[in-house]
């Protein structure tokens, strides 16, 4: 008997027994919803759902708000019509960075003959000192024609009339 204790011990010592230990770690990640105005990158409409714009003016539509507490060395803002028809955007401007603190404003200016309603998409992608955010957001915008080119173009067609 004593040998075969011995034995098992030896056993046992040589192979290790088969015993092990497990630990078992919950580790949560928190994702914290926020409304755009109080968000790291803030998010402001400065014009109304459908709203007028009237084509040809650059017009203020949005207002981004730098929170994260670092500055945004690189920031960059796409404007694009979200439907293949309609009217076009002309240009838009952003700022191109947004230091800590700051805010920036993007203006568009649009094109329409006619009065139209046009979905604007705004991509956003901002960093700095290690830090990024990106996000897109839609604002749903009225093309209106500029009367004054309307009439401009109307006394140009009629003048040209005249002189044949």
């Amino acid at each position: 008997m004593s040998i075969l204790l011995a034995f098992t011990a030896a056993i046992g010592f040589i192979f290790g027994t088969a015993g092990f230990t497990t630990i078992d770690a919950d580790r949560g990640v928190g994702i914290n919803v926020t409304e755009d105005d109080n968000a790291y990158l803030g998010y402001e409409q400065l014009i109304d759902e459908g709203e007028n714009i009237t084509a040809g003016q650059s017009t203020p539509v949005v207002e981004y708000h730098n929170q994260i507490g670092v500055n945004l060395n690189t920031l960059e803002v796409d404007v694009l019509r979200i439907s293949s028809s309609g009217p076009t955007i002309e240009t838009s401007d952003a700022p191109s960075q947004l230091g800590r603190g700051g805010a920036g404003t993007v203006t568009v200016t649009l094109d329409c003959s006619t009065m139209q309603y046009i979905e604007l998409k705004f991509e956003v992608t901002g960093s700095g000192s290690g830090t990024s955010v990106t996000f897109d957001r839609t604002l749903s915008v009225t093309c209106v024609p500029n009367q004054d080119e309307t009439e401009e173009e109307v006394e140009d067609e009629t003048e040209e009339e005249d002189e044949k």
